[in-house]
């Protein structure tokens, strides 16, 4: 089953109150503050995460449909 789409209003980061996790918690939130999904990065997996996200930038600026973007 596939979830609607949802454009998030905003985005808070933040961590766990688990003390032992060890993950980036990103959280998006829509008009109303309600958080509606969230994403969790591993600190050990972050520097890969900003490099994909990076390429992905690049790419875009370069003009995305023009470099395999699916949007």
């Amino acid at each position: 089953m596939t979830a609607p789409f949802f454009d998030a209003h905003s985005i808070v980061i933040g961590t766990c109150p688990d003390p032992a996790c060890r993950a980036i918690h990103v959280h998006l939130l829509d008009q109303d503050d309600c958080p509606h999904a969230q994403l969790t990065l591993r600190c050990e997996s972050l520097e890969d995460v900003i490099s994909d996200l990076r390429a992905v930038r690049d790419r875009i600026v370069m003009g995305g449909e023009k470099k395999g973007l699916d949007n």
